[in-house]
């Protein structure tokens, strides 16, 4: 009987076949290892200025609220690894703080309003307490504006020199952890670069070597700070240069709030806004939302004596003689200001607006609002 013959690879086709195969892999190989390589090279680097992104927009965010009400300095503390300011970032309710930036009714309201003196500490990196008073609105009650702090220790969890750990902390409470791994060079040695504004309009980096500055420096130029600088490092660990790679990112902030060197002595009480116009801004089903309230800067707020602090806004139903405040601005030498009235009133009727330009002689003649609100 014949035996069938085996289908099958000859050796010449399986030296063949393995050839190719290991051609193959000794291409492919190589180039998987250096997309692996460039995935983690990107990676890292994305790590590191994700840090400093995310350090700079924390405290970004923040700083262009810094103006405190009336009385508060806008910089408490000025330092290279350390900056304290006063801002109405956060408050608990729209009807007890309708000036804040955002409102959580789950709010610490130690961290709500103005710091309180009966709570004074120490601020960070220093010896400095910090409030040395009461300070309140032009109503009389606490104020709104909390103090934030942003400061720097040395990140001692590894042996790395250069790195800090950023932290924020509100008023007295626990700080906050905001990102580690910021590295600062020895050749800056800062993390917080300032600009102070003469009152000639010059604008100059106020020097390392001067800080730091708090609100009672007897020069005044803790109140002239117009900019902040903020200069973050990320930093990373290239495994395959076994070098470490650093990314910078830059931001300058300017306080809108600034007071700018503003007389400490008291002149004139000054003259009565001109003119306060009243615009009721509805939403699309026709329900009030907001009063927009827009008037223009009196004499004496960009221009000489510049010894105007503040606006303060009125409310009160026609007819009655007293009048409530219900909020302020900052003067900051602007041409013009706006104010919204998102604490509309509960009770029933017609209500008109007023408003004065105080200093601290005092405010001015209240100036009626061009038109009446009825409300509900």
């Amino acid at each position: 009987m014949t035996r069938a013959r085996r289908s099958g690879f000859s050796l010449v086709e399986m030296i063949f076949a393995v050839s190719i195969t290991v051609l193959v892999f000794s291409i492919a190989v190589p180039f998987f290892r250096a997309q692996t390589r460039a995935m983690d090279a990107g990676a890292g680097r994305l790590d590191a200025f994700q840090s400093a992104r995310y350090a700079v927009a924390r405290i970004e965010a923040d700083l262009r609220s810094a103006g405190g009400d009336v009385g508060q300095p806008v910089i408490v503390q000025a330092a290279p690894f350390a900056i304290a300011f006063n801002a109405n970032r956060q408050g608990r309710t729209t009807s007890a703080d309708p000036n804040a930036s955002y409102w959580d009714s789950a709010l610490d309201t130690l961290t709500a309003n103005a710091w309180m003196v009966s709570r004074a500490a120490t601020l960070r990196t220093s010896s400095k307490t910090y409030p040395p008073r009461t300070y309140t609105d032009p109503s009389g009650a606490a104020g709104k504006a909390e103090t934030i702090q942003y400061y720097l220790l040395p990140d001692t969890s590894g042996s790395t020199a250069g790195l800090y750990v950023l932290y924020r902390k509100v008023n007295d409470r626990d700080s906050t952890l905001i990102t580690r791994n910021l590295y600062v060079p020895s050749d800056s040695s800062f993390f917080f670069r300032y600009y102070l504004t003469s009152t000639s309009g010059t604008t100059s980096t106020i020097a390392n070597s001067t800080l730091p500055l708090y609100w009672d420096d007897s020069l005044s130029r803790a109140d002239s700070i117009t900019a902040v600088q903020v200069r973050a490092t990320g930093r990373f660990w290239d495994r395959q240069t076994q070098a470490e790679v650093r990314r910078d990112l830059y931001v300058t902030v300017k306080l809108r709030n600034a007071l700018r060197l503003r007389v400490a002595t008291c002149g004139s009480v000054p003259a009565t806004p001109d003119s306060l116009g009243v615009t009721v801004e509805n939403a699309p089903a026709g329900q009030k939302l907001d009063v927009r309230l827009d008037w223009t800067a009196v004499a004496g707020d960009s221009t000489a004596p510049r010894d105007v602090r503040h606006y303060v806004v009125y409310r009160r139903l026609s007819g009655a003689t007293t009048w409530t405040a219900i909020g302020s601005q900052p003067a900051r030498g602007a041409r013009t200001y706006r104010h919204q009235d998102f604490a509309l009133p509960l009770t029933a009727g017609t209500y008109e607006y007023g408003l004065a330009a105080a200093d601290c002689s005092g405010p001015s003649a209240v100036r009626t609002g061009t038109a009446t609100v009825t409300f509900p």
